[in-house]
């Protein structure tokens, strides 16, 4: 989250058209990273004689949740001109986000010869997202809680899928991911 704190304080310069531009740079220069570090967990699962077609169900799930949680979030901010920033640098979070989680899923792949058998989410993650999730429905129209819905379900999977695959902690990682994603996208007063 540091890259994206930095971003946010080189990106927030200037015109609205100059703040798009460097967001969209910030966004491709993600984007390339995280192809980087897919193509090297796949190669490493290749590597071990390992089937990559779980990675790739993951990505395409992770792709889904971004998609639409990016949306959700573009869509809060309509009718004004700054949505279209909100949904790049949600991209940008989010992409920061799994690139980092590739590099970690690598790094065990590298140290240990199984996945490690998932771990529960801890009830205080699992607590607060519900209580953030609930706080966010109260302040949205039925179009935006609809896709928040939609969001989170997309998300709900990704996560199945991703820690299916990386086992351990993931759970809770992941849920703690969401929640500073969800903080991240609400601009107004704070609610959680």
């Amino acid at each position: 989250m540091l890259a994206v704190a930095a971003a946010t304080a080189s990106c927030d310069r200037g015109t609205t058209y100059d703040m798009r531009t460097c967001w969209d740079k910030q966004s491709e220069s993600a984007g390339a990273e995280l192809k980087s570090a897919y193509a090297k967990v796949a190669a490493r699962m290749r590597g071990w004689g390992l089937s990559a077609a779980p990675l790739s169900a993951v990505q395409t799930a992770w792709t889904s949740a971004r998609d639409k949680t990016c949306s959700f979030e573009y869509e809060l901010y309509l009718p004004g001109t700054i949505a279209p920033q909100i949904a790049v640098e949600c991209s940008v979070r989010m992409t920061q986000a799994r690139t980092k989680r590739l590099d970690a899923l690598l790094a065990a792949l590298q140290t240990r010869d199984h996945v490690p058998a998932p771990k529960p989410v801890s009830p205080a993650a699992g607590a607060q997202l519900d209580s953030l999730y609930r706080g966010y429905l109260t302040r949205l129209t039925g179009s935006q809680r609809t896709s928040l819905a939609g969001a989170q379900t997309a998300w709900v999977v990704y996560r199945d899928k991703a820690c299916a695959l990386e086992g351990g902690a993931c759970l809770t990682d992941l849920e703690k991911e969401r929640i500073a994603e969800l903080q991240a996208s609400w601009v107004g007063e704070p609610f959680w």
